[in-house]
C-alpha cells in the first residue's frame, strides 16, 4: 500500500482527535441545578445569584469529554482503554489468519461520506470560591487549567479509505480545514446581581478571566489544492497556501530528553456574560425558589497572545511542487518546520513569520430553560452553539440537551440526554452525594460498546454553607404577591 508524506501526517492528526487524553465538554448533571454555585457559572454566570447557598468553597473539580467521527476503537469500554491503553493498535494490522492478541484493542475508521470532526476540551479546576453580600450580590473566584483541541470541516477526501488507498496518479482536492489546540491557566472573577423588584426575578451576570497561556499550536489550509501521489514515497503539491504556528519550549525540551517545566508564553484576556429571568414559585418566599428560569449567555469571548518560544508560518506557492520522504532529512519539529520552508519556498527560514500568534478561545452562545415541575422535580434544558471569532480559534462541540432532575440541598440526582454536534445521542446519569458530586453525559462508555468513538465523566468535590437564609428583606416582589410571600427570616430546607 502507498502512503504518502502527506497521508501519514494527515493519519496521525486524526488518530491524536479520536485518542488524545484531552477531555470535557459542559458536563451538566454538575452546572446545571440550582445548588450548582460556582460551577454553574461556566454555562451562565448569572446562575449563581440562584444559588440557595450563602457560600460555598470548591476545593478542586475535574471532567472529561472526547467525541469524534473519524475512528472508533472495537469491542471495548473506557476502564479496557485505561487499563490497557498501551495495547491500542490499528485493525488494518491484522488478518484472519494473523489474528490480533487478546489484549490487543483495535482502531477502526468510518467510511461514511461525510465531513468529520474531532473535539476535545479539558478542565482541571483549583480552589475557588463564591459568597452572597447581601440579598442581590454575589462575587466570587476560580481557578482552572483547560486545555483545548478542535478540528472540524475535515473533507470526505481525507477519511482513511480514502486518502489512504489513492492510486498513483490520482489528484485529489483537498479542501480548507485544519486543527487548533491550546493549554492555558485560567484566574477567574465572578460577579452576579439579582433584582427583585416587581413580579419577575431578573439576575445578570458576568466573569473576567485572566488567561496564562502554557502552549498552542494551529495548523490551516486556506485554499484548497491539488494532491497526486507519484512512484514511491513521493506526492505532488499544486497550488497551496498553508498557515501554521506553534509553541516550542517544551516540545525541544522532549526532543532533548529534558523534563517538562510549565511556563507561560502567553497572555490573554477572556468574558463569559449572561443574564437570566424567573418567575418565582407560588408556594415559597424564596427568589432563588422559581417556578422557571430562561437564561442566555456569551461564554469564552477571548483569546491569548503566544510571544515567548512562538512561531508563525506561512507557505504559498502557485507551482507543482513534487515531496519525498528522501526530502525530509530532519529529527526534530525545528528541523521538520525548516525542511518544509526549505522544500516548498526554496529557503529554510522563508516560512518565518513572526514570533507571535494568537488562538482564539471556544466561543459559544448559550440558551437555558430550566421549569420546577414539583418542588423537588425540574427539568432543563440547554442549547449550545460555537461562535468561532477566528480561523485560529479553538472550536466546542454544539450541544442540544434535556436533563430531568430530582434536587435536594444535600443530594441530587440527574439524567442527562445529550445531542452533541447534531449527530451522537448520548445519555448520561450525575449525583449529587453532599460536598461531592460525581456523573458522566455518556453513561454507556463504561461498558463494553461495539464502535467506542468518545466518554465523558466528571467529579467536583466542595462545602457549602450549612444554612440557607432566604428572602430576608422580603423584597417587593414578596409584598406584590400579598401573603403568600410575605414569610420573612430564616428558611430552612426539612429533609
Amino acid at each position: 500500500m502507498h502512503i504518502s508524506v502527506l497521508r501519514r501526517s494527515l493519519l496521525c492528526i486524526c488518530l491524536f482527535i479520536a485518542i488524545a487524553p484531552l477531555f470535557a465538554q459542559e458536563q451538566l448533571g454538575m452546572r446545571l441545578e440550582r445548588y450548582a454555585g460556582i460551577y454553574g457559572a461556566s454555562i451562565n454566570p448569572a446562575a449563581m445569584a440562584f444559588n440557595p447557598n450563602r457560600w460555598e468553597v470548591s476545593l478542586f473539580s475535574a471532567d472529561a469529554f472526547l467525541a469524534n467521527n473519524y475512528l472508533f476503537l472495537q469491542n471495548t469500554s473506557l476502564p479496557k482503554i485505561l487499563r490497557n491503553s498501551d495495547q491500542i493498535r490499528s485493525a488494518r494490522d491484522f488478518r484472519p489468519e494473523r489474528p490480533p492478541p487478546a489484549d490487543v484493542i483495535l482502531a477502526d475508521f468510518f467510511t461514511a461520506d461525510r465531513r468529520m470532526h474531532g473535539a476535545a476540551q479539558a478542565r482541571l479546576s483549583g480552589p475557588g470560591f463564591s459568597v452572597r453580600m447581601g440579598e442581590n450580590h454575589v462575587f466570587g473566584l476560580s481557578t482552572a487549567l483547560r486545555t483545548g483541541f478542535s478540528m472540524y470541516k475535515i473533507p470526505a477526501v481525507l477519511r482513511y479509505d480514502r486518502i489512504g488507498f489513492l492510486l498513483q496518479g490520482e489528484t485529489v482536492r483537498i479542501a480548507p480545514t485544519g486543527p487548533t489546540a491550546a493549554a492555558w491557566g485560567e484566574v477567574a472573577l465572578h460577579y452576579s446581581h439579582r433584582n427583585t423588584d416587581g413580579a419577575m426575578v431578573v439576575a445578570w451576570g458576568i466573569t473576567p478571566k485572566l488567561l496564562l497561556g502554557l502552549e498552542g499550536g494551529f495548523g490551516r489550509i486556506e485554499g484548497a489544492f491539488d494532491y497526486t501521489p507519484l512512484a514511491g514515497d513521493t506526492g505532488a503539491f499544486a497550488s497551496a497556501k498553508w498557515d501554521y504556528g506553534l509553541t516550542l519550549n517544551n516540545i525541544s525540551a522532549l526532543e532533548q530528553a529534558e523534563s517538562i517545566k510549565p511556563q507561560v508564553n502567553g497572555y490573554g484576556a477572556g468574558l463569559d456574560m449572561g443574564i437570566s429571568w424567573a418567575m418565582p414559585a407560588e408556594d415559597s418566599d424564596a427568589p432563588e425558589d422559581y417556578q422557571w428560569r430562561a437564561g442566555a449567555s456569551l461564554l469564552d469571548v477571548g483569546f491569548i497572545h503566544f510571544n515567548r518560544g512562538a512561531e508563525r508560518h506561512h507557505i504559498e506557492f502557485n507551482t507543482t511542487v513534487t515531496l519525498s520522504a528522501d526530502d525530509l532529512d530532519a529529527d526534530k519539529v525545528q528541523g521538520y518546520v525548516a525542511d518544509a520552508s526549505r522544500i516548498f519556498l526554496g529557503d529554510s527560514t522563508r516560512s518565518l513569520q513572526a514570533q507571535t500568534f494568537n488562538i482564539g478561545m471556544p466561543t459559544a452562545l448559550s440558551l437555558q430553560f430550566d421549569y420546577r415541575v414539583t418542588p423537588r422535580f425540574y427539568i432543563g434544558g440547554l442549547l449550545i452553539q460555537r461562535v468561532p471569532f477566528s480561523k485560529y480559534s479553538l472550536q466546542r462541540p454544539n450541544t442540544l440537551a434535556a436533563v430531568p432532575r430530582f434536587e435536594h440541598r444535600w443530594f441530587s440526582l440527574s439524567l442527562p440526554v445529550v445531542l452533541n454536534d447534531w449527530q451522537s445521542l448520548r445519555v448520561g446519569l450525575a449525583a449529587r452525594l453532599g460536598f461531592l458530586v460525581l456523573g458522566s453525559d455518556h453513561l454507556r462508555s463504561f461498558f463494553t460498546q461495539n464502535k467506542f468513538t468518545g466518554t465523558d465523566f466528571y467529579i467536583g468535590l466542595k462545602i457549602n454553607s450549612f444554612s440557607i437564609r432566604s428572602g430576608e428583606k422580603g423584597g417587593r416582589a414578596g409584598k406584590q404577591r400579598g401573603s403568600r410571600r410575605n414569610v420573612k427570616g430564616v428558611k430552612c430546607y426539612d429533609f
